[in-house]
């Protein structure tokens, strides 16, 4: 095997290794926006929870129409933020469906020349 054959081996594996590190820190950069999105719809949530609370205890009762629009502005961002979630899991899950693993062989050991040491244990 000649070093040229060898040295573009390891080029392309390298390449390989990069392409997949690339696409696996752009899946963590994902990940980490849908976990901020998500602790932003969870206080929106707790948002509606206290609004729903001030409510009730300020009227003994809770009129939906009322309530409704207390809260409008808080389920307009859930929605928005839900829908974004979704975009980005969708993108996530492409990504991690197009990694390539990368087998990286030792090619150095296919010259006919040298023999295996590993092939000589007896």
């Amino acid at each position: 095997m000649s070093f040229d054959n060898i040295f573009n081996k390891v080029k392309e594996a390298t390449k390989q290794a990069a392409d997949q590190t690339n696409r696996a820190a752009k899946a963590a950069k994902l990940k980490m926006t849908v976990m901020s999105l998500t602790s932003e719809k969870t206080q929106h949530l707790q948002t509606i929870g206290q609004r729903t609370y001030t409510l009730f205890f300020e009227n003994s009762t809770i009129d939906g129409r009322v309530l409704q629009e207390k809260i409008q502005e808080e389920l307009t961002q859930i929605a928005r933020i839900s829908t974004r979630i979704a975009e980005l899991e969708a993108e996530i899950a492409d990504i991690q469906s197009n990694t390539q693993h990368v087998d990286i062989s030792d090619v150095t050991l296919k010259n006919t020349d040298v023999e295996d040491p590993k092939e000589n244990k007896q």
